[in-house]
């Protein structure tokens, strides 16, 4: 008996041995790939990342309209610190235009939101849209969410500009290069805001996706901090940030008006950062999981919309058993 129990606790020994040998060198072959320990275990798999984001997807779909409305005001302020840091950064840095110092609290506002939850109209170009490609959500219900997030986002954009405006926030330095930073982004072409709104769209629907994708608040913050800090420093527009930024210039400048910036310069911006992030996140990684749209990991969320329903329906995705 004893014998048997040696060679039964020396084969585990050896399958130990070779299940280390084969974490450490996981290159070594492909058919050695350990299915577990730091090297896997640590990542969710594709699948598991578009899982999670179906599941905040579903989520934000079922939301009612004040609470997007609440949550999206909340962002918009939270933008509008975003603009602060900038302006005392770079006065700090006696910076003559934000640069890599002037943009390293750039990221503060997202940071409140994505660690905060809180709605922000960038971030629902994945993660809604990619429910309404499988056709778990209705195009008519993405519109909803759209059009509420937006329109808090952007008066929670407005109300901060107003405050920083009106209000003895900014000593005259930082008041200053407040005033050249709305101005700089005016004076823009449109198609040059377009084409850098686009970059931006894309940036920060990747930042989602690498969100979920991530296994702890350390990770998320660091993959927000470094991508955003990207946008402010690439010189990219953010519809929000972009807009507390114009939005406080015609609060200072009688020569800006307020309405005439929404076809001029929030118009461009808000259709590059929904094209980028749409185009370039959301339907690329939904094409990447199309030859998974079989895959039990739908059947959670019930039966697919028909066309008439898919196209026109407020209708929400069914049963939903959402991950903890």
């Amino acid at each position: 008996m004893a014998r048997r129990a040696n060679t039964e606790e020396d084969d585990l020994n050896e399958e130990a041995d070779e299940a280390e040998k084969a974490r450490k060198d996981p290159e070594e072959s492909l058919d050695n790939a350990p299915s577990e320990g730091e090297t896997i275990s640590d990542f969710f798999s594709f699948e598991e990342v578009f899982a999670r984001v179906l599941s905040a997807a579903d989520h934000e779909l079922e939301a009612s309209n004040r609470y997007l409305f609440w949550s999206g005001l909340g962002a918009g302020g939270a933008l509008g610190l975003t603009f602060l840091a900038r302006v005392v950064f770079t006065e700090g840095a006696h910076e003559a235009e934000p640069g890599l110092l002037g943009n390293l609290l750039y990221p503060v506002g997202f940071l409140i939101i994505v660690l905060g939850r809180y709605q922000l109209f960038t971030e629902n170009t994945l993660t809604p849209v990619v429910l309404v490609l499988t056709k778990l959500a209705s195009v008519a219900n993405l519109a909803r969410l759209w059009l509420v997030v937006l329109v808090a986002n952007m008066v929670g954009a407005v109300g901060v500009a107003a405050l920083l405006a009106y209000f003895d926030v900014l000593n005259p330095p930082r008041l200053e290069m407040a005033i050249e930073m709305g101005r700089h982004a005016h004076e823009s072409g449109w198609f040059d805001i377009f084409s850098k709104a686009i970059i931006a769209g894309w940036i920060v629907a990747a930042m989602v996706w690498l969100v979920h994708a991530c296994r702890d608040t350390v990770s998320r913050i660091l993959v927000v901090w470094f991508l955003m800090y990207f946008i402010g420093v690439g010189g990219f527009f953010h519809v929000i940030t972009s807009s507390v930024e114009v939005f406080f210039l015609a609060f200072r400048e009688s020569s800006v008006d307020l309405l005439p910036l929404l076809p001029q310069f929030v118009l461009p911006v808000l259709l590059g950062n929904t094209i980028g992030g749409v185009a370039f996140v959301a339907i690329l990684n939904y094409a990447l999981f199309a030859e998974h749209k079989d895959s039990k990991l739908f059947e959670r969320y019930g039966d697919k919309l028909d066309w008439r329903d898919w196209m026109f329906g407020i209708k929400r995705p069914a049963a939903t058993q959402r991950d903890g």
